[in-house]
């Protein structure tokens, strides 16, 4: 089967916090044993094959991402698995001394001659020293950067940081949506990024799309909305947006506490503006329930306590996500398997590009407990919604689900065993995916899901904040009523994508909100490009796009 490549975008320093999550966690489920069944996972949607100078294969995400400089913490900018003296563009070369401990513990699920690949050591640094032993503790207090729990190498091309500007933890200085728009201008992106962009889509065979990460809330999401732009323009593929709302309410550089709410609900509206131009569909994500204007609340999770402020934490729910919901679009051949252009048609109808995001973390099922029985007893939401300022109902609407790490076997007893089971309609169902197909079809009124289901779960180790999770989950993130003694080793997970008339309040609410901003009293915007007429266009525009929500679609 054709492998159907995806290219993916993190602009700004959250999007690569929870991007190095996301790699982290598709690393941790590469298969090493060549004996084993094949994964159901096609890794080379989203990673690419190199061959260096001296004929080793290498494996590399296929990944532009952007940020300030000061982030990187000893990683070199080349990414850390190549020689950082390129002789050759068009080669890669590495050290000539291999770490053999270090080639065995991060080889990779690969068809080709495992003896082939040369893994470089690179220098330690404050990330994680020499990766060769992942299961130790990581001392979440000295984490200041994303570098410094990131396990994945990068490609030479991958790693693009804006030098002159210095990241801050305290102050924003890349403040606005214009700021970033005129950056896209610079050397940088008018020359390097683009065409790395144009090398990366000439190794693609069958390109089904781009998805891009982004900060939503600073002017990096001026910046990526340029680029999707730029996409939009010349490739004409399928863009999937996925805008991050950090938790950490940062100030921008001379502004106090109420300005920077002004600017940073300005840049919000003026971003979802952009998106419903130039996006196929967006999923805004946040672990915070209202960001628009006042202080956000932390959404709350039945069977977590996670750190509402971290950096690391919340990253990680969202990068738990991603990796979940994107299973539709990147597994091998079967019933699920689908085109990123399919997955974003299937929630966009009628120009409705924004949808939220709902995530089960873990998956509420006991160690003990049938699927059949969890669905027919369970009293509460079964998900947690991840898109900020939304509300989905109950009713018409459609949805894309990903489940994973619920084993066939956990279905329903045999029929000598099934009893009350047989009176259930559910029993009829043959398989996890027709089991929450029926699920959602008597929970919806007049709604529609798309159900796509692997047994594989989301594997934990200790670059994941595994703590984070009660401590009545065993080992296998199934429910217990006992406190567990180990670390959890892999975690069951079920993500979903909906669109509903619900979204219509979320416009209308931004909409509501941003009209109030004199956008003549911030100087900073006009300083970078946008006019007071700019504004009422951003805002018209919004309103008009909440009018797609407006009518109930047929389905």
């Amino acid at each position: 089967m054709d492998t159907k490549e995806i290219l993916t975008f993190q602009f700004g320093n959250y999007s690569n916090y929870v991007g190095s999550h996301w790699w982290n966690l598709q690393e941790f489920s590469f298969n090493y044993d060549s004996q084993s069944e094949p994964s159901q996972i096609d890794h080379g949607v989203f990673y690419r094959e190199g061959l260096n100078e001296k004929g080793y294969i290498t494996f590399t995400p296929r990944l532009l991402l952007v940020d300030q400089n000061g982030t990187l913490n000893g990683i070199p900018e080349s990414g850390g698995l190549y020689s950082n003296s390129l002789t050759n563009p068009n080669h890669e070369l590495v050290n000539e001394e291999v770490n053999k401990k270090l080639f065995n513990d991060i080889k990779k699920e690969i068809s080709w001659d495992s003896t082939k690949i040369d893994i470089v050591q690179t220098e330690p640094s404050n990330q994680v020293e020499s990766k060769s032993d992942i299961n130790e503790d990581l001392d979440e207090e000295t984490l200041d950067a994303w570098s410094d729990f990131l396990y994945t190498r990068f490609h030479p091309r991958t790693i693009n940081i804006l030098k002159k500007h210095k990241f801050s933890a305290e102050k924003e200085s890349i403040d606005t949506f214009t700021y970033g728009t005129t950056l896209w201008n610079s050397n940088i992106f008018q020359e390097t990024f683009i065409d790395n962009i144009r090398r990366y889509m000439e190794e693609c065979n069958n390109c089904q799309g781009f998805q891009t990460l982004f900060d939503l809330s600073n002017g990096f999401s001026g910046l990526a909305c340029k680029n999707l732009e730029y996409l939009q323009d010349e490739y004409g593929k399928t863009n999937l947006a996925v805008p991050l709302f950090s938790p950490k309410s940062i100030l921008y550089e001379n502004a106090d506490e109420k300005l920077s709410y002004a600017i940073r609900l300005v840049n919000i509206a003026a971003t979802y503006s952009s998106l419903t131009e130039h996006s196929s569909l967006f999923i805004p994500l946040s672990t915070q329930d209202y960001i628009w204007k006042k202080p956000p609340r932390a959404r709350t999770f039945r069977y977590m306590d996670y750190n509402s402020k971290s950096l690391y934490h919340t990253s990680a729910i969202l990068a738990t996500y991603l990796e979940t919901i994107s299973l539709r679009y990147r597994l091998r051949s079967s019933g699920y398997s689908s085109h990123l252009f399919e997955f974003c048609c299937d929630l966009n109808n009628y120009g409705r590009k924004l949808a939220a995001a709902a995530l089960s973390l873990p998956f509420p099922l006991r160690q003990d407990e049938d699927l059949i029985d969890m669905l027919n007893e369970i009293d509460y939401p079964i998900s947690t919604q991840l898109s900020p300022n939304c509300k989905i109902g109950t009713d018409y609407i459609i949805q894309s689900v990903s489940v994973r790490g619920i084993p066939k076997s956990r279905l329903k007893r045999p029929l000598q065993e099934a009893q009350k089971q047989m009176k259930m309609a559910a029993y009829r169902c043959s398989s996890v995916s027709e089991m929450l197909q029926l699920y959602f079809q008597c929970s919806n009124h007049a709604s529609m899901a798309h159900v796509a289901a692997v047994e594989t779960p989301i594997h934990i180790k200790n670059l994941y904040p595994e703590k984070i999770f009660h401590p009545n989950l065993n080992i296998q993130g199934f429910l217990t009523g006992h406190q567990r003694q180990t670390r959890i080793k892999s975690i069951p997970c079920m993500a979903s994508i909906q669109n509903s008339t619900d979204l219509s309040k979320t416009i209308e609410s931004l909409h509501n909100e941003a009209r109030r901003v004199n956008i003549s009293k911030i100087h900073r915007f006009k300083e970078t490009g946008m006019e007071a007429d700019d504004y009422v266009e951003i805002l018209e525009n919004l309103m008009q796009f909440k009018d797609a929500y407006e009518d109930t679609i047929d389905l």
